[in-house]
């Protein structure tokens, strides 16, 4: 029989490596090879490398031997740690020990030997997840271990070697009968139609599932309700996946896990209504495992990486200009963070602007920003700042005359875009935007927003926008929900003019030719070797590193300590795939210093839309005492110090008037929250405290004065820049919100044209980038509806520049 040692330990010398050596010197009608656990590098979950080689060979010499010998040494009456991260990585997302018998043996220096440790072992190793099947009541223990060898590396007591010889003999055994145990089930059903239901991501879906005598022949899914974009390819690719396979065994989709898992969920439970195990097709093997598929070779004009908004922007712009365009995703969704958003899109269009009155707070805002001393302007930015005023004259002039509406100019966006992003590192640095591409972001947007009205995108323009940390209200929505309203007229725009999108495509690096980017080597969906060479240019797009809070620690120098279990509103695919491979060929980078934190997001999930989001002139922020703290209409990152200063954790206030105006929300999704805990709801603001465990006196006192200040119209405690509805309609509604990463500001060095640039400040030929992958358009803050704004705008640029 064949079988694997593993070494429990990374210890260059191992009495537990001595002892599965002399097991395989001594047992030589049977085959143990063993392997050492020194290479395989520590469990991350935020830095997935299942794919790294250590592990790989691993799981494959795991797959192939007939059982497992683990010796575990003993740490503390447990496991090293080195042993638990091997663990942890053979059952995140491979499962190689998942019904693979295992002997357990130890060796130590005590009398004991490693009994506890062993112990230990056989509770992971009997784990949901790790799943292995473990010989029962034979543990070897070697206790002494540095008084039982001799010098040639042989156990010198006899006894000792019988008892040894006596566990062997039952595990080959027990590796008999676990092979009869694994051997594939027949599986039958009874046929007909079956009626579950799958716990999405916003509630319940029914789902029925269609049997034949043999087969799963039909999974069919009720998705009204479900959120557009985020979740749609589950309820394809799992039904897909299983019925081809018939097989339970299938990955979840990054970025809707919760839905995935209620797909397959649902399925098992129709499957053990129609007569059958569910566990026996949990077992078949994944479609993937049993795909071989060729390598793919293909040659393009122009090659995106990248399918969020700014890669879609930039495809479209490419075939507009007769290129040919191709768009890489490593996910198997598309949109990126783009459809995560609530779709505002900053521009100023002062003709649209003026049919809205002003509100409470706003011309105290303006007159701040009028009354800023020149000389805290940067001097590339004053020629702007003065034709401001100039315009302010005049507006301030007009509400003096009783003329109310909002003001807006692409100077004010200018200069609110500078003052927002002017920041200071810990190291005394300032940073601000770069002048020429806030000039081209702010003159643009306007342009760019009929641009994508011709592709396809519906806007809502009855209401000016507002997201938190905006500063200014100018941003529309688009009429379908969220980021999805620009992905899908894209995405259709494309199909339609001879583009081509490939999703579960991860690009790995640059083919470069003569300093010239060329061509794209990639990774297709099954492993198989993907091969893009380009005719003209390639755009990065692949978005920032907000998923990835190692590489943000690894650059931060602004905020110092953020904590490791700090949520985001990223897609998973944020990992800043795109920054390091254009650091492999030269580029610079920017601004990697600054993260964004969203400081109303769930404190869980990282989801900015549970419970009420809505426009930050009617945020009314308390903290567990109850009581206010912070100019709610503040930029973000000064909420998000507020917050952390109160301890991570606050509630926003709001009634039922408030929440007619919430951002991306039905009234069934918000029910649903409140069902969940993520939301508070009650018909008095006393019974809201209760539940939030705050003195109502504070809490109602907080409340009322907030009321009175929206009666003044101006808030004495904290300056409100400007704020519009009272609390006063029952119900009353409390959302928890924290800060969770959300925008990387940083990344690669661009110029005016999209190019990337290398760290002698030449462009790389051949290279552009857009979005949020590019650094130096925000600075160190970034206001909120700007980033559909950049994406958009320098998106369609990149793919225009790309195509000539």
């Amino acid at each position: 029989m064949k079988f694997v040692g593993i070494v429990g330990t990374n210890a260059e010398f191992s009495y537990n490596r001595m002892l599965l050596e002399f097991m395989a010197d001594y047992y030589e009608e049977d085959t143990i090879e063993v392997l050492d656990i020194d290479r395989v590098p520590m469990f991350n979950e935020t830095k997935d490398q299942t794919d790294a080689a250590p592990i790989q060979e691993l799981k494959e010499k795991i797959e192939a031997a007939d059982g497992v010998i683990i010796a575990t040494p003993e740490h503390n009456h447990s496991i090293p740690s080195a042993l638990k991260s091997v663990i942890e990585w053979l059952s995140y997302k491979i499962h190689p020990l998942d019904g693979k018998p295992v002997m357990i043996v130890g060796a130590s220096y005590s009398v004991q030997g490693s009994s506890r440790s062993q112990l230990h072992l056989r509770q992971i190793l009997d784990a949901p997840g790790v799943n292995a099947i473990v010989m029962p009541g034979n543990e070897f223990l070697l206790g002494r271990a540095h008084e039982a060898f001799d010098e040639d590396g042989k156990l010198k007591d006899k006894r000792t070697v019988q008892f040894l010889s006596s566990c062997f003999r039952k595990f080959k055994r027990f590796t008999e009968v676990a092979e009869i145990l694994n051997q594939p089930e027949e599986v039958s059903f009874k046929p007909g139609d079956y009626h579950v239901s799958a716990v999405g991501h916003n509630g319940d879906l029914p789902m029925v599932v269609t049997f034949s005598e043999d087969r799963i022949e039909a999974i069919d899914i009720d998705t009204e309700g479900e959120t557009e974009g985020i979740a749609d390819l589950v309820f394809t690719r799992l039904p897909e996946e299983i019925i081809d396979g018939q097989t339970l065994n299938v990955d979840v989709v990054s970025g809707a896990s919760v839905t995935s898992n209620g797909v397959v969920d649902g399925v098992a439970d129709a499957v053990y209504q129609a007569g059958s195990d569910p566990e026996i097709l949990k077992k078949r093997p994944k479609v993937s495992e049993i795909m071989q598929l060729d390598p793919i070779e293909k040659t393009v004009d122009v090659a995106v990486i990248g399918s969020g908004g700014a890669g879609l922007a930039a495809a479209v712009a490419a075939l507009d200009k007769g290129a040919s365009a191709l768009v890489l995703e490593k996910f198997p969704v598309i949109g990126g963070n783009t459809v995560r958003t609530g779709g505002q899109i900053n521009a100023a269009d002062p003709e649209w602007q003026h049919q809205f009155k002003a509100i409470h707070g706003e011309r105290a805002t303006l007159e701040k920003i009028y009354n800023t001393p020149e000389e805290e302007i940067a001097e590339e930015y004053r020629e702007d700042f003065r034709a401001l005023k100039e315009e302010l004259d005049q507006y301030f002039k007009d509400l003096d005359e009783g003329k109310s509406y909002l003001f807006d100019s692409i100077h004010l966006h200018t200069i609110q875009t500078y003052i927002g992003g002017k920041r200071m590192d810990l190291d005394g640095n300032e940073i601000h935007s770069d002048i020429e591409l806030i000039h081209y972001l702010t003159k643009n947007a306007l342009p760019t927003i009929d641009w994508l009205k011709e592709k396809g995108v519906s806007f809502d323009e009855h209401m000016v926008a507002e997201p938190v940390g905006a500063l200014w209200r100018r941003a529309r929505e688009p009429q379908a929900s969220e980021g999805f309203g620009y992905i899908d007229p894209l995405t259709t725009y494309i199909e339609e003019h001879g583009g081509e999108i490939m999703t579960d495509t991860k690009a790995d690096r640059f083919i470069v030719e003569d300093g010239k980017i060329v061509g794209i080597q990639a990774t297709g969906r099954y492993d198989q070797k993907v091969t893009i060479h380009v005719n003209k240019g390639v755009v990065i797009a692949t978005g920032g590193f907000g998923a990835n809070i190692e590489m943000i620690k690894k650059y931060d120098n602004y905020w110092g300590n953020l904590p490791e279990s700090i949520p985001t509103t990223n897609s998973p695919a944020l990992t800043g795939d795109g920054i390091e491979m254009g650091q492999e060929v030269g580029a610079d980078v920017v601004g990697m210093g600054f993260v964004q934190l969203m400081p109303s997001a769930d404190p869980i999930t990282g989801n900015i839309f549970s419970g009420i989001d809505c426009p930050p002139s009617d945020f009314i922020f308390v903290n567990k005492e109850g009581k206010r703290f912070v100019d709610e209409y503040a930029s973000r990152d000064v909420l998000a110090k507020a917050l952390f200063d109160q301890g991570g954790v606050i509630y926003n206030i709001s009634d039922a008037e408030i929440a007619k105006t919430r951002f991306n929300s039905t009234d069934e999704q918000l029910a649903n929250d409140v069902k969940k805990g993520a939301c508070f709801k009650a018909d008095t603001l006393e019974d809201l405290a209760k539940q939030l465990d705050i003195d109502p006196e504070v809490f109602v006192k907080t409340i009322e004065d907030y009321n009175s200040y929206v009666d003044q119209g101006y808030d004495e405690e904290f300056q409100k820049g400007a704020f519009n509805h009272k609390v006063i309609v029952p119900p009353f509604y409390a959302t928890p919100r924290s800060p969770a990463t959300h925008h990387t500001m940083g990344g690669l060095k661009i110029d005016a044209q999209t190019r990337v640039l290398n760290t002698e400040g030449q462009a790389i030929q051949g290279l552009y980038a857009a979005g949020e992958v590019a650094g130096g358009v925000h600075a160190g803050n970034r206001l909120g509806g700007n980033a559909l704004a950049d994406i958009f705008v320098f998106g369609k640029l990149a793919g225009e520049n790309a195509a000539d």
